[in-house]
């Protein structure tokens, strides 16, 4: 085991030309079991392939000989990418990793992404707002909220402004008709971690059942920046409306890295359903 934490995430599913997911992973894409209702309940729009885009708060952070009280940490994946060439067995492969320290204290970032990058995952340090939770309210009847992500370039807290293009936002509420159910996300986010060396993969194991998970399906939208104005591939620029999200607290168990054939069989059933 590398790390633990509690994280309190938004995920959002962004259906995305197939082609231009192909063209960001140099492996095969797995068709998703889209007939699956336990699934895709209402199915999934033609000729895309998912992509995860997620952030969150993550807290008490036992990493290795690291403690840290809390940090913030965004993605962006794609699940069902055939690593293995069989067609069948599922991970994820990381378009972009990012961390970022509460209050505004983007330094404090720096060490865990030097750990995480040594480990096998490169981690951008990023700034987060807001910068002290999961997500921020902004207007009620219906609640509604908001994230937002910004990739640290240069980081300039004394004599000068920074250079942080945006990442991805989110605003959104609580879906009144999901379009995908909790155990979509469960399957999602628990797929085997393609590693930086393509040797070896690692087991990110988020478990939803405790009693401080409060899930919640959601619906908004999801903007997706690129450069030079944004810090993600232009393959995922643009505006998604009224994709399908989650929002709720996971028990986070990391393993350390492994060869890829046994982390996807090691992975946790219970962490799916």
């Amino acid at each position: 085991m590398l790390r633990t934490t509690c994280y309190n995430a938004t995920w959002f599913i962004l259906p995305v030309p197939k082609a231009s997911v192909q063209s960001l992973v140099p492996y095969p894409l797995i068709t998703p079991p889209f007939s699956d209702k336990s699934l895709f309940p209402t199915g999934f729009p033609p000729n895309t392939h998912p992509v995860i885009v997620a952030t969150g708060y993550q807290n008490d952070i036992r990493m290795i000989n690291l403690q840290i009280p809390s940090l913030l940490g965004g993605n962006v994946y794609v699940p069902y990418t055939d690593y293995l060439g069989d067609g069948k067995t599922p991970f994820q492969y990381a378009v972009q990793n990012y961390i970022g320290g509460v209050n505004d204290q983007d330094v404090q970032a720096l060490v865990p992404s030097l750990v995480g990058t040594l480990e096998g995952t490169t981690i951008f340090v990023a700034n987060f707002a807001p910068n002290d939770d999961a997500y921020a309210p902004v207007a009620s009847n219906p609640s509604e909220y908001t994230a937002q992500v910004k990739q640290v370039i240069v980081q300039n807290q004394i004599s000068g402004p920074s250079v942080k293009p945006e990442a991805f936002d989110f605003l959104f509420l609580t879906a009144k008709t999901p379009l995908y159910t909790e155990r979509t996300f469960h399957v999602m986010v628990n797929q085997p971690s393609i590693q930086n060396n393509k040797l070896s993969c690692q087991r990110n194991t988020y478990y939803f059942n405790e009693t401080f998970a409060e899930p919640k399906l959601r619906s908004g939208n999801v903007t997706v920046y690129s450069p030079p104005a944004g810090a993600l591939p232009s393959a995922l620029m643009g505006k998604y409306i009224g994709q399908g999200g989650y929002s709720a607290s996971a028990e986070m168990v990391g393993y350390n890295p492994e060869p890829c054939k046994d982390a996807a069989a090691n992975v946790d059933p219970k962490a799916l359903q």
